[in-house]
């Protein structure tokens, strides 16, 4: 190769190494050249134990505890599974989200819903004490995104990831009561003061050929086949509809608490053992114990909104000190006697 041809292939070389840079790091350099750090970035959301959210004057309290989120000053209420799980992913997009800002004048706050009357204060911890940010989130924009603003400075910026939807809730208490297959339940024990009985499933055999081989002359192809049938079985015999039991069998498998009350048992009408409900079978030992009202123009309710019309009672589980509020339909559903589900 001539020495023309190397200064030629040289320059070559850089003109295609400029256009790269030019193209690339440059580029990104001078694109991101004036945009706001993410105040959030330095964080290991991992190492986040503790979660502080106030909305409205009320606060709630996440504490972390073996990977889940716990209701702190409650003995076993844990945020739901789910809802924990988009908790976790919405705090690791929020650190390593980008961010521009929407306005430097702290008497515009309101305008993005980012002060303390309007907004959700939220405030992150390490080793449950050391604060390690203290923000407000504000309204959501037109793209999904959300107006944040640190506590103590006068900016608001636009982060690009829907947190006031997630923050904005009135409870993160897990509202389930009873989470179970209801094909496995197998027995059901309805305790009463002063009385008792319990029903049972009964498998029966499969009754034999079609009706279509016994009866030639019939269209109908339907089968001499029962796989079960409810019986009760204390303190006597007794037929038992199915229908008549069906949605006891839903309560008692997949029950949804209504409202969360406060969680003291004084007023509950709990210790009375009003109604007790015991749900059994392949894996499932399902105890719900029901106790009184709850009495109208109670300020117990920590789930705001509730329906000073509704009725609810009081209810928890055999294995738990949780209480819950479930709807009068729930509780009369359980309220039952023998010759109610004959």
């Amino acid at each position: 190769m001539d020495k023309k041809t190397l200064k030629l292939a040289i320059i070559l070389i850089i003109l295609i190494a400029l256009a790269y840079f030019y193209q690339g790091p440059f580029k990104d350099w001078k694109s991101d050249l004036g945009k706001p750090d993410n105040f959030l970035a330095k964080i290991d959301a991992s190492q986040i134990d503790k979660i502080e959210i106030i909305k409205n004057g009320e606060t709630a309290v996440l504490i972390k505890e073996n990977d889940k989120w716990k209701i702190a000053g409650t003995k076993d209420f844990y945020v739901e599974e789910n809802l924990a799980d988009s908790l976790n992913k919405a705090l690791g997009e929020a650190i390593s989200a980008d961010v521009e800002l929407a306005g430097s004048n702290k008497d515009k706050k309101s305008e993005f819903k980012t002060d303390l009357e309007q907004g959700v204060k939220v405030r992150l911890f390490l080793n449950a004490e050391n604060e390690i940010a203290n923000f407000v989130i504000g309204k959501t924009g037109n793209d999904f995104s959300t107006y944040v603003s640190e506590s103590n400075l006068d900016e608001t910026y636009k982060i690009k990831i829907n947190l006031s939807g997630l923050f904005s809730r009135d409870s993160w208490y897990d509202k389930t009561i009873f989470s179970s297959d209801k094909e496995k339940i197998a027995k059901i024990r309805f305790q009463y003061p002063g009385r008792e009985f319990t029903i049972t499933k009964t498998h029966q055999p499969e009754a034999g050929p079609p009706l279509a081989e016994k009866h030639e002359n019939t269209e109908t192809l339907e089968t001499e086949k029962l796989e079960y049938e409810w019986e009760g079985i204390s303190p006597y015999e007794f037929s038992v509809d199915e229908n008549k039991i069906d949605e006891i069998l839903n309560i008692m498998s997949n029950l949804i608490a209504a409202k969360i009350p406060e969680q003291t048992f004084d007023g509950t009408g709990l210790e009375k053992n009003l109604i007790i409900a015991q749900a059994t079978g392949e894996g499932i030992d399902n105890i719900l114990m029901v106790g009184g009202a709850l009495q109208n123009g109670s300020t117990a309710l920590r789930d705001y909104g509730a329906n000073a019309e509704e009725e609810l009672y009081y209810a928890k589980k055999g294995d738990s000190d949780n209480i819950y509020l479930i709807t009068k339909e729930q509780r009369d559903e359980l309220d039952k006697n023998i010759k109610d589900l004959e």
